[in-house]
């Protein structure tokens, strides 16, 4: 059929027509319906995979903010053993081990003395070195001492039946702080003054300490809780911690700390009884100036003002000593007789270990300040 301008005439009634239309759009819903069906089938594999690769990367940021562990040295244990010194040995048994060392020192000197008068001088001069060396010994039983505020005071607390005996050891220019605890021995405490080797920065003499202990992990933070923060480098065995700390900020010299780990492990439970520390006021002088009419500080006898390093020993410091021979080499030593020792220790992460030139022309040995100090 022809509608009347010539156009064809549609052969669907109205109701086919609509037919027509909702059956399409019965087809649209239900390929909407498939899709969704497959989109939520989908989407519980995508959320595991979402979170496999959150949890993988929680694990890697955990694993970045752990520190990381110290390496062995084997070079530990000798150097303990070199000094004559093991963990748990008795202030007793310590002191009488550095007389027998400070003796066989003088007896050299002693052989050789060309007549009695000088033999004798000798004598006293070894007697008089044994005495200070005596003197230092201290116990930290509350009452105020001048270790209090100086560089060692968080190296020991107050009531915990503990001590420190100071050691000079003039052939590596360095004092050597040993720290026990229900009299045994847990800690050496080794100061080596910077200005005896020609203002050597920290790298350099980790660069040194690091050819005798192997390559260490560099930390940096605060040693302890609000203190400055500092760095170090780290090592390890099975006994003992060795940290080599830079201290030159503001005391001016290195330090190598070996501490047994059995006892840093029991620390909180041997230090139960904790005395407040007293104010040293007065006392604190006092025990800066006593027996300075000895040289008690500087380990020896000659002329010169006895209270030159007053404000140093006040206030813990260790710079270049009055009695110390030309051309740089003095030796560092914070200590002094009548005084007492600190503590402290901690850690965070890093990376190996660091090491440094001087930066100087000359041969190899004048280029390194530490050449000859078997460290």
């Amino acid at each position: 059929m022809r509608r009347a301008n010539g156009g064809p005439v549609s052969t669907l009634s109205p109701s086919k027509s609509w037919r027509s239309k909702s059956s399409w759009l019965v087809t649209a819903v239900v390929a909407s319906s498939l899709i969704s069906l497959v989109i939520a089938a989908m989407a519980p594999g995508a959320e595991a995979q979402r979170g496999r690769r959150g949890a993988h990367l929680g694990r890697g940021a955990a694993a970045a903010a752990a520190p990381q562990e110290a390496p062995e040295s084997a070079a530990i244990a000798p150097a303990l053993e070199e000094a004559g010194i093991h963990w748990g040995q008795s202030p007793r048994e310590s002191f009488d081990h550095f007389t027998k060392q400070l003796q066989e020192r003088y007896r050299p000197r002693i052989a050789k003395a060309p007549g009695a008068i000088e033999e004798d001088r000798l004598r006293s001069e070894m007697q008089a070195e044994q005495q200070r060396m005596r003197r230092t010994f201290v116990r930290f039983t509350g009452q105020a001492t001048g270790w209090d505020s100086s560089f060692l005071r968080d190296e020991y607390t107050h009531g915990n039946n503990e001590a420190m005996l100071i050691v000079r050891e003039e052939e590596f220019h360095a004092t050597s702080h040993y720290f026990f605890i229900n009299e045994r021995l847990w800690k050496r405490y080794q100061a080596y003054d910077a200005s005896a080797f020609g203002g050597a920065t920290f790298d350099q003499f980790a660069a040194a300490i690091q050819r005798r202990f192997g390559p260490g992990v560099e930390r940096t933070g605060s040693l302890v809780e609000g203190r400055p923060p500092t760095r170090w480098i780290e090592w390890q065995d099975a006994t003992t911690r060795l940290r080599a700390i830079d201290q030159t900020r503001f005391y001016g010299f290195f330090c190598l700390v070996f501490e047994d780990k059995a006892t840093l492990a029991q620390l909180p439970s041997l230090r139960t009884h904790t005395v407040q520390r007293q104010q040293a006021g007065s006392a604190l002088v006092d025990s800066v100036i006593r027996d300075d009419s000895e040289g008690s500080s500087a380990g020896g006898t000659g002329g010169g003002d006895s209270h030159a390093d007053i404000a140093d020993r006040i206030t813990g410091q260790i710079r270049h000593r009055s009695d110390a021979p030309e051309g740089g080499g003095s030796s560092g030593s914070s200590g002094s007789s009548g005084s007492s020792g600190s503590s402290g220790s901690s850690g965070s992460s890093g990376s190996s270990g660091s090491s440094g030139s001087s930066g100087r022309s000359g041969s190899a040995a004048e280029d390194d300040p530490f050449a000859g100090m078997d460290l």
